[in-house]
């Protein structure tokens, strides 16, 4: 990949990051629903060469699940499943309108489908693991995400033709300070690389821990066992670093909680019109709740993992940090702090 190519590409993703920052700034009307601004950088991608706008649509996934602590949880297989096939579907109507003189639909219809495409395979996968309950979901997450397709659309528009959107200049390589005997400039070198190989051992490590104990939580079925083991995850995540926030795992609560409800099992415990909450259902949505919860603490032990400075996604990451503080430096709402960072960088166009 040249080099050129990459660093679009990891600018963008950053961008979708950034986005994706922004939005934990904005009320949520309802918790566990998000709008995705991330998705308006993929609205401004589909110009780029199919290899690079596919291999975005997975920077984009694999680096938000990195932040978030999601990396080596469900939820990531959720995302990446999301992110490529609704990016896929939204290229594909592009080339289409674009062979027909954009006259078959504007950006709007093409976010609008991407979005639904996205909800479809949201439920599809939960469907696979909380039961075919999931599905009476669909219909509330396909309105929500309805107003989110308007929104990211609206924004890429905005985006374009104002022309905000702008690469970060090559910085320069900061060399270290010339020493003055070959000997200790030597020492220097293999001290600094068996640091690195020791850091990417750790690193390796503490992944196959996490994946490790991750999968041994969907093997316990003892409601018991899963308390306990989801009590550990949350003092493994304190311990790593990593802030506790309530809102997520009551937002996934819910989330599981309803699906399961949707599927009687065992004894009827309440009746209200025309819904049972039975006994089984009951019982099998805490255990699945648990178990996700649990994982999902688990896994944010991984966010201080880092990849390679010189890889695409450490590249991401990189830009990402270098957004993110402008974004926190500006003052001003939210949209003027965006377009002061995005306008920050005068030598990229898309």
């Amino acid at each position: 990949m040249q080099f050129q190519n990459k660093k679009k590409i990891a600018y963008l993703s950053a961008l979708t990051l950034l986005f994706s920052y922004a939005e934990l700034l904005l009320p949520r009307i309802i918790p566990f629903f998000r709008l995705g601004l991330g998705n308006t950088v993929i609205l401004l991608a589909f110009e780029m060469p199919f290899p690079a706008f596919f291999l975005l649509s997975v920077i984009k996934a694999v680096a938000s699940s990195l932040m978030g602590g999601t990396l080596f949880s469900p939820f990531f297989l959720i995302s990446l499943s999301q992110s490529v096939s609704s990016a896929l579907l939204m290229q594909l109507l592009f080339k289409l309108n674009k062979a027909c003189n954009k006259k078959i639909m504007s950006i709007y219809g093409i976010s609008l489908a991407g979005s639904a495409l996205s909800a479809f395979v949201q439920i599809f996968l939960c469907s696979l693991f909380l039961g075919q309950g999931t599905f009476s979901l669909l219909g509330p997450m396909l309105l929500f995400n309805t107003a989110s397709g308007i929104i990211t659309a609206f924004i890429a528009e905005k985006m374009k033709s104002l022309n905000e959107a702008e690469n970060p200049k090559e910085e320069g390589s900061h060399p270290q300070e010339e020493k003055t005997a070959l000997e200790a400039a030597s020492l220097y070198k293999e001290e600094k690389s068996e640091k690195k190989q020791k850091k990417a051992i750790t690193q390796i490590l503490l992944a196959a821990v996490i994946i490790g104990a991750s999968a041994g939580i969907f093997f316990i079925d003892n409601i018991p066992l899963l308390c306990a083991a989801f009590v550990l995850s949350i003092l493994l995540q304190l311990l790593s670093g990593r802030k506790l926030f309530i809102l997520p795992h009551i937002s996934l609560w819910l989330f599981v909680l309803i699906s399961s409800l949707f599927t009687p099992n065992g004894k009827v415990l309440f009746s209200m019109q025309f819904i049972s909450i039975t006994e089984g259902a009951l019982m099998s949505g805490i255990e699945k709740a648990l178990k996700l919860s649990a994982v999902s603490a688990l896994s944010q032990c991984a966010a201080s993992l880092r990849p390679p400075e010189k890889s695409l996604l450490g590249l991401s990451l990189s830009y990402y940090r270098k957004l993110s503080d402008r974004f926190r430096d500006t003052k001003g709402n939210i949209f003027t702090r965006l377009k002061a960072t995005l306008g920050s960088n005068q030598d990229f166009t898309l």
